[in-house]
């Protein structure tokens, strides 16, 4: 498996009612991962990958897209640069399986979290990640922090450590 997880059951134990809001969960869940978070609120939101970098004054290819994508094998979760579009095709190549972008019911199901805010760690459920290459060129990274109004800056190495993402070229 690609990614460090908790156990479906330490999940539950440790972020408890999913009730909770989005922003409350990741950040208990960053704590469980042993790892230092700082989200920001920005008022006008993030929800876009050019309303992230344009809110916080980083590069576009700074911005952390969190995509859920379904493919034969399940879901995988492409950490995609903001300045790159998802190419479904390549990422069935890399998986050896044909992919599709997940409905917004289906990222919410398997992340927690709703399109906009998803953040890439801190998920229920195991999540077979990859990541693009160009973020890694980046020393810090910005991703959504559990709501479409929160983002959290991120070493891109911690980014990589952490989601357990396999550097792969699945982008146009």
């Amino acid at each position: 498996m690609w990614i460090r997880v908790l156990a479906l059951a330490d999940w539950f134990a440790v972020v408890g009612d999913m009730a909770t809001g989005g922003a409350d969960r990741f950040l208990t869940a960053a704590t469980a991962l042993g790892v230092e978070v700082a989200p920001v609120v920005y008022p006008d939101g993030t929800r876009t990958a050019a309303d992230a970098a344009a809110a916080i004054g980083c590069e576009l290819a700074q911005i952390v897209k969190s995509l859920m994508v379904i493919t034969d094998q399940g879901p995988v979760l492409a950490l995609t640069a903001g300045h790159h579009r998802l190419d479904l095709d390549r990422l069935g190549e890399c998986v050896g399986s044909s992919a599709r972008m997940a409905n917004a019911d289906e990222a919410r199901t398997w992340t927690g979290y709703a399109i906009g805010g998803t953040p890439p760690f801190g998920h229920p459920q195991p999540i077979p990640t990859l990541i693009d290459p160009a973020l890694l060129e980046h020393e810090v990274v910005y991703a959504a922090g559990g709501t479409p109004d929160r983002c959290f800056p991120i070493g891109s190495q911690t980014l990589l450590s952490v989601t357990g993402a396999r550097p792969a070229a699945f982008v146009a």
